[in-house]
């Protein structure tokens, strides 16, 4: 994906993809069906890829889905944007209460989409599941739960494989749909505070029906990692010049 990141919109020969990797070409091959099959790319003629195109994300919420004592955080909703214009899923963003160990939803994108509204309809009780739920429920307050706790404290087998990958998945309070999710260690946005970072503040999970799985739940927790990197990165990067100034003073 990072190649044709790099290469921009527009359709690509594979060759040119390859050549942006250091993997050998089977690998590179293998990579794009995974994002092919995971609707993150296209192949509009044989030999060349390129990036799904941005498409429209945010459209008013199903009531009750964002847990009303949170306010909207403006990172939070660019992320979850451009996640869904890849993947052209429901994502959804939350964080826990250590007060009652449940976690809670804050953010969602792409859940206009008619299918999700259906099932949403269909489904009793599943708008306030997915609004909050205890943390060993589902995959986003697994990815949690799998990250709170230190290093030297023995984990669960599942739990300790979920901290391993840096992903989880389970299936949703909607049936035939699943969850991946991945930890958060900051909020988009908000700024890095050396020395006293939390484990883990939230977790960021696509939505998507059962018939995208196996390849594309791998796709899928790969790009997730690769996001939450990324807001880690911008924060960091944010917070350099104000470190400068302070040692300059």
């Amino acid at each position: 994906m990072h190649a044709l990141e790099a290469l921009g919109a527009g359709p690509h020969r594979f060759r040119a993809i390859a050549n942006r990797t250091d993997l050998d070409d089977s690998t590179v091959h293998r990579r794009l069906l995974r994002l092919h099959q995971a609707e993150l790319c296209d192949r509009p003629r044989f030999g060349h890829w390129e990036l799904r195109p941005a498409t429209g994300a945010m459209a008013e919420l199903p009531p009750g889905l964002v847990h009303p004592s949170r306010a909207p955080v403006r990172g939070a909703t660019l992320l979850l944007e451009g996640i869904h214009r890849r993947t052209r899923q429901v994502v959804l963003l939350h964080t826990y209460s250590p007060l009652n160990g449940e976690r809670v939803c804050i953010s969602a994108a792409g859940t206009s989409h008619p299918r999700f509204r259906r099932e949403l309809a269909l489904t009793p009780g599943a708008v306030d599941r997915l609004r909050h739920a205890p943390l060993h429920c589902d995959a986003p307050g697994l990815a949690m739960l799998a990250n709170l706790a230190g290093q030297d404290v023995p984990l669960r087998d599942d739990l300790r494989r979920i901290r391993s990958a840096q992903v989880a998945v389970t299936g949703s309070p909607l049936p035939g749909w699943s969850l991946v999710s991945a930890p958060l260690r900051r909020l988009p946005g908000a700024p890095a505070a050396p020395g006293a970072e939390p484990r883990v503040v939230g977790a960021i999970s696509i939505l998507a029906p059962d018939l995208t799985q196996g390849n594309a739940h791998v796709a899928y927790g790969t790009m997730l990692r690769n996001a939450v990197q990324a807001v880690l990165h911008n924060s960091v990067a944010a917070t350099r010049p104000l470190a400068s100034a302070s040692r300059a003073a």
